[in-house]
């Protein structure tokens, strides 16, 4: 059957006015279509959104970073002590680490001209500062001179520094620190600006004041005096490195000087490896998701289905007018096609609307971006029109095979 033009915009007419007299009617049978449309669009952009966001905050926390471990002897009960030596050697032979560092941190007390505040300290090396992906705003990070002679100096956070002296511009100032009731004087020797990532926010804690010292210099405040050791330490990449090469040459050169080659007492954490897995599960839940909204939308369909089934019942007699007046079965039928599909293309673009705009309202409220592409638009147009073909093709059918004078018999 071919249908002209001119057919075609007096079936959209017809299936118009339908829709036009019929309004509540109309408006619930499309509410599921509509449900359904912008509960995909919403989902999928505020999960793209989030998994950008927690993408993007990972990788600024820890992107590039590698976890080298030691793991307790089943024999002796005993772990690998690593060093700095075994770092050194490391960051010489193997290409492609911009730095290696133990991290250790505690909570301590720290007083300022603006008073005392709860510190959150974090202690390493130099190449501690790769371990945060935050810029320096004034100064500089402290140097492997200063962890070697255990230097009092230290880097503030921006509202840390703010927080102790009422401005962020705080290098060449003094403030006292506190761990375990040992008390020194400390001078700042440079800030680093603030994290400003909403998922950062919410994933950690911001301590009033929040610095990064010299592990050295917190073994001589506590009085150890026995050769730094470690059980773990960070390796820093770049973030195009290949991470499989840097950790494979690292567990060879660490288990040939530790003597412990196949014993698998070293063990290693990439977070590149992580971050692939994050992203895998936030995948998995959003098609979950996404499969649990898409049912209102069938929902929406089967509705779509019972009020043509009810608009045929209804307009029997005008069926049978004009199947007497000879319009073919296959007019017949395309009409009622026509009015299902023209129910979805509307309750599909509200429910666009409706998505779009509830993924951005909130993406602001939460306090990221939500993400809406334009292929989930298309996507959730395309099953939406989908189904309003579809479940309009058994009520289609029924009005088309209706004889003339069955239909002309109908009150």
């Amino acid at each position: 059957m071919v249908i002209s033009m001119a057919q075609l915009v007096e079936y959209v007419k017809l299936a118009l006015m339908n829709i036009r007299s019929n309004k509540v009617r109309t408006f619930l049978t499309m509410l599921g279509i509509i449900i359904g449309v912008s509960s995909v669009i919403l989902i999928i952009s505020v999960g793209n959104g989030i998994k950008a966001e927690i993408n993007g905050t990972l990788s600024d926390i820890a992107g590039g970073q590698i976890y080298i471990r030691s793991v307790q002897n089943s024999d002796d009960n005993e772990f690998i002590d690593f060093t700095f030596e075994d770092m050194d050697v490391l960051q010489e032979k193997v290409e492609g680490i911009n730095g290696i560092t133990p991290v250790w941190s505690t909570y301590g007390d720290a007083t300022g001209s603006k008073g005392t505040f709860t510190a959150y300290t974090y202690m390493g090396n130099e190449s501690m500062e790769n371990y945060f992906k935050d810029p320096m705003l004034y100064g500089r990070y402290f140097t492997r001179e200063e962890v070697d002679d255990s230097k009092a100096v230290c880097v503030l956070r921006e509202q840390s520094a703010v927080n102790l002296f009422g401005t962020a511009d705080v290098v060449g100032m003094t403030f006292e620190l506190t761990l375990y009731d040992q008390v020194r004087d400390f001078t700042i020797v440079g800030v680093r600006k603030d994290n400003q990532s909403a998922m950062y926010n919410m994933m950690y804690y911001m301590d009033d004041v929040e610095l990064e010292m010299p592990l050295t210099t917190y073994y001589q405040m506590l009085g150890w005096d026995t050769e730094l050791r470690f059980q773990g330490f960070y390796i820093f990449s770049d973030m195009l490195a290949d991470t499989n090469r840097i950790t494979t040459q690292v567990l060879s050169i660490l288990e040939a000087r530790h003597n412990c080659r196949g014993d698998n007492r070293i063990q290693v954490e990439d977070f590149n490896s992580a971050m692939e897995e994050v992203n895998s599960v936030l995948d998995m839940i959003t098609v979950f998701v996404v499969f649990v909204a898409g049912i209102s939308l069938l929902v929406g369909g089967i509705g779509v289905m019972t009020i043509m089934l009810v608009s045929v019942t209804e307009r029997t007699r005008e069926i049978g007018i004009r199947k007497a007046l000879g319009a073919k079965t296959g007019s017949i039928m395309f009409q009622f096609l026509c009015e299902s599909a023209i129910i979805t293309l509307i309750a599909g673009i509200i429910g666009i609307l409706i998505g779009y705009f509830g993924a951005v309202g909130v993406g602001k409220l939460i306090g990221f971006n939500a993400m809406v592409s334009s292929s989930t638009i298309l996507g959730a147009s395309l099953f939406s029109s989908a189904v309003g073909i579809f479940f309009g093709i058994y009520p289609a059918r029924h009005a088309a095979k209706l004889s003339p004078i069955e239909a002309l018999r109908h009150e």
